[in-house]
């Protein structure tokens, strides 16, 4: 009789039943004693010593792959509560071949220590949110009582005592013939049904049916499998995985990863290898093989003069997946296989993807969205890519998985690299930093030259010798290509520029080991000159490869790989984006001012004009105003180091923005007229921007630095007063905005696990509470000016409004509903201020926008393109 819901199982409290079989039930539980969740299965008989024995061995494994095994009872087991559904096909072959390297893992770790699965299967499989697999259930086959069913469909798992003879311990359709027969198994039966659960995945269809159970078992021991139905890519793996013979199959787990990888010509594994072996007529082929290969010795003989045939350059161009658009420069893997790039998903929020040369298909890494389009770059061994989402540097593999997080960072990404021996190094608007390649604290490598007025640096590149790198050192006079070492000191790196570069170095490896190319933008050209690798220094002359190359101040929108592959996009972002205004129906009214690069837009009070961040060449970004009746546009801020997050004052005569100046960004103020120079506000060691000014011109608000990501802070506009905390955590908040009264704030914070938009009184008191007004999250709120309303993006994209009332002195909210599909560029922005604005009838919504994705060029990929060289 299944247990009650707060029915007590030793220390555990039962929450609800999960399922039930012929293993038992399975319970959701509560550990009180650590405060988390667990998965109890509790089965009919009680346990002996010998599992006992056996489960503490099965407990010891520690792995990311295996659902852990924390505790045994005296009939049941409680286990990782594992979030997520069991794999169903068929499904994509890469996303298969990635659930199926992680289940690979898990063998391999479980095998190591002598531990063997004995009933693989699709249920004992999980896949997390996060893209996470999870096999369960190790070594604990003969867990549980024996199923009275005869149902092939149910899969339960056939169990019977150990002392009973020829006992069959699995499940019919997932075990190999020796385990049906009641045999001894080894680890070459987790190797048979990984197999049959590759072939499922793959294909959708059950390898082995039947009405009842003997039906499948028979099935399992005479069918030979129908492998023609599987993808062509893996039938030498399924080959190997699924003989008959245990003898004749693949052995060890880590040869399961060299079979998905091998090339088309085939691999040699633990004594198989992926070509059959050749019957009469094969002797007879290799016989004709040979006798071909002794003429055509003697034809080589006769021609040994003639000099081999010059590599041909190929070019062909990748589009942008279907309704987007590429947001950064496309990153080649070192193997030249895979073209890495950012853009936004179906719901417009920027995501990694990839796309494999050799296939027409693009597809979406999981875990990535709100992926940074500033920090983009392979591991050597192109199985990792790693990006940056929303200050926190993250590897995720090519194969699929969840991402893994490096480090934090403060500044904004500007590229990186990964050397051979796991060191990674990056770039930020603060410097140049180094962490390990398992994870961990970055630290300075290289810091901002105040003296020479550096403003930043990017896109590192590690060279042959994998202790020096290039990398780009923004400055008005001294900007350009410089050589940095991890051995030197931050402050003690080489001040000796190597050349005069708009953008980030490339290196390229050529045949001479002492030689190289390094490649590099001058304005739109892209670049080619030889690099002396012992002398670390350019030589010879410059040769144009490619021209209209598109940039985004220092980035380059070009990348190659390590075996001649050229990746370039034309355009680039100058022009993609514009100032669009639409009404509460969504209807486009027309745009506000020429495509160029913006950033961030603020609305003066009475929305007659606007405050907003223009790109210049350098990678910084300056501010601008827009009068909308007479539509002039005019510079702000000229400062080389760059301007952003504007946010005027409730009377419209000042602007206050952050810059940064002396290596991290403060806080500003400067009359609206444009008129005198800038006055400094606040100076502090974190990085600041201000995201509103209170209508009653009292306070700015700001965001900085926290544990979380950032905080939200409060600057008293009087004299000498310090700022006072706002919204201070453990997770990310800010884009916070003032009510039209000034005495409550909007905001938005992950303390749910996804953004939220929040509402909490102002000045902040103790206890005065919060309330989330979004439901399926949020990002970039703003008031509406009669105090009725909160609009913010929402999670697909589109404007979203909720109806609200403090006049009580408390918050009450509707129902958010969605107003139209905002089209904003950059999708669910959470790092900066905000990138729209409600006009103050609250009728109007000016958005930066994208231009049509029709107007963006696609992927130059060019095979061979050292040829060019030559020519």
């Amino acid at each position: 009789m299944p247990l009650a819901p707060g029915t007590q199982l030793g220390p555990y409290e039962i929450v609800g039943l999960i399922g039930q079989g012929g293993m038992g039930e399975v319970y959701r539980a509560r550990d009180p004693r650590l405060n988390r969740d667990v998965a109890i299965k509790v089965s009919a008989a009680q346990f002996s010593e010998r599992f006992e024995r056996e489960a503490k061995a099965v407990a010891a494994l520690n792995h990311p792959n295996i659902c852990t095994l924390y505790d045994v009872g005296p009939n049941y087991l409680v286990m990782e509560f594992v979030e997520g559904d069991s794999p169903k096909g068929p499904m994509p072959l890469e996303k298969a071949l990635g659930v199926a390297r992680q289940i690979i893992d898990a063998l391999e770790a479980a095998h190591e220590k002598n531990i063997i699965h004995r009933d693989l299967k699709p249920a004992n499989i999980k896949i997390r949110p996060d893209g996470m697999v999870k096999v369960l259930d190790f070594g604990l086959a003969k867990v549980g009582r024996t199923s009275t069913s005869d149902d092939p469909e149910m899969s339960p798992t056939l169990t019977m005592g150990a002392s009973v003879a020829g006992a069959i311990l699995g499940t019919p359709a997932y075990m190999p013939p020796e385990q049906a027969r009641g045999e001894p198994v080894d680890r070459r039966a987790d190797i048979w049904a990984f197999g049959v659960v590759l072939f499922e995945l793959t294909t959708g269809q059950r390898m082995f049916g039947g009405k009842t159970i003997s039906d499948v078992l028979a099935a399992v021991l005479i069918k030979e499998p129908e492998l023609e139905k599987a993808p062509a890519q893996i039938q030498p793996l399924l080959r190997h995985c699924l003989a008959k013979e245990p003898k004749q199959r693949i052995h060890h787990a880590a040869d399961l990863r060299l079979f998905l990888d091998a090339p088309p010509g085939g691999v040699v594994v633990s004594g198989l290898e992926t070509r059959p072996t050749p019957g009469r007529w094969g002797m007879l082929a290799g016989v004709a093989a040979g006798l071909l290969a002794i003429a055509l010795a003697a034809l080589a003989f006769l021609h040994f003069r003639e000099t081999t045939p010059r590599p041909q350059v190929v070019r062909f161009q990748v589009p942008p997946p279907e309704k987007s658009s590429f947001t950064n420069r496309p990153a080649i893997s070192p193997d030249g296989r895979y073209i890495a790039f950012v853009a936004p998903s179906p719901a417009g929020v920027n995501v990694l993807w990839l796309r494999a040369l050799d296939t027409l298909e693009m597809k979406q890494l999981p875990g990535t969205e709100n992926a940074n389009t500033g920090n983009l770059f392979w591991s050597p061994d192109s199985r990792f890519v790693v990006v940056d989402q929303q200050g926190r540097l993250r590897k995720v593999e090519a194969s699929g998985g969840p991402p893994q997080t490096l480090c934090d960072f403060t500044g904004a990404a500007r590229g990186g690299t990964w050397s051979t021996a796991d060191v990674i190094v990056f770039a930020t608007t603060t410097g140049t930093w180094r962490v390990p390649a398992a994870g961990g604290v970055a630290t300075p490598i290289a810091t901002l030259d105040a003296s020479r007025r550096e403003s930043q640096h990017s896109g590192p590149v590690f060279l042959p010798d994998q202790k020096h790198f290039l990398y780009n050192r923004s400055a008005s006079e001294t900007g350009g290509i410089y050589v940095g070492s991890i051995d030197s000191k931050p402050d003690q790196q080489p001040t000796q520029r190597l050349l005069s570069a708009d953008g980030n170095p490339v290196y390229a490896p050529s045949p001479d080991p002492d030689k190289g190319y390094l490649l590099f933008l001058r304005e739109s050209t892209l670049m080619a000159q030889s690099f002396d690798n012992g002398k670390l220094q350019p030589s010879g002359d410059a040769v144009p490869v490619a021209e209209a190359v598109g940039n985004i101040g220092t980035q380059g929108y070009f990348s190659v790989s390590g075996n001649g592959v050229l990746v370039y996009r034309s355009g680039g972002l100058a022009g993609n984006r514009q100032y669009t205004w639409f009404d509460r129906q969504g209807k486009n009214l027309g745009a506000a001012i020429e495509p160029g690069l913006y950033g961030y837009i603020s609305l003066s009070r009475d929305g007659t004009r606007v405050a907003g961040t223009r790109g210049v060449s350098n990678g910084t970004s300056d501010l601008w105003l827009l009068e909308f009746a007479r539509g002039v546009s005019t510079r702000f801020t000229f400062d080389p180091q760059g301007e952003d997050s504007p946010v005027w004052s409730p009377d419209g005569g000042v602007i206050a923005f952050a810059a940064n100046r002396e290596g991290n960004w403060n806080l500003y103020k400067k009359v609206s007229t444009g008129a005198g120079g800038d006055e400094l506000l606040l100076k502090s060691p974190d990085d600041k921007r201000p995201m509103a000014w209170s209508p009653d011109g009292k306070f700015l608000l700001y965001v900085t630095n926290g544990k979380g990501g950032s905080d939200i802070m409060a600057l008293p506009l009087t004299a000498e007063a310090k700022p006072i905390p706002v919204v201070q955590s453990d997770f990310s908040e800010g884009q916070a905005q003032f009510s039209p009264d000034s005495g409550w704030i909007v905001y938005r914070s992950n303390e749910s696990g996804q953004n939220q938009i929040y509402v909490r009184p102002f000045p902040p008191v103790a206890g005065g509470g919060q309330w989330m007004v979004s439901k399926d999250g949020g990002v970039q709120p703003h008031w509406s000016r009669d105090g009725k309303e909160i609009f913010f993006i929402g999670p697909d994209g589109k404007l979203m409004v909720v109806d609200v009332n403090t006049a009580a002195g408390t918050l009450k909210s509707g129902i958010p509903h969605g107003l139209f599909d905002s089209q904003i560029y950059g999708g669910l922005s959470t790092t900066g201020p905000m990138r729209w604005d409600v006009a103050p009838d609250g009728k109007r919504f000016l958005v930066i926008s994208s231009v049509s994705a029709g107007t963006l060029s696609p992927i130059t990929v060019v095979m061979n393109w050292p040829e060019l060289l030559k020519k």
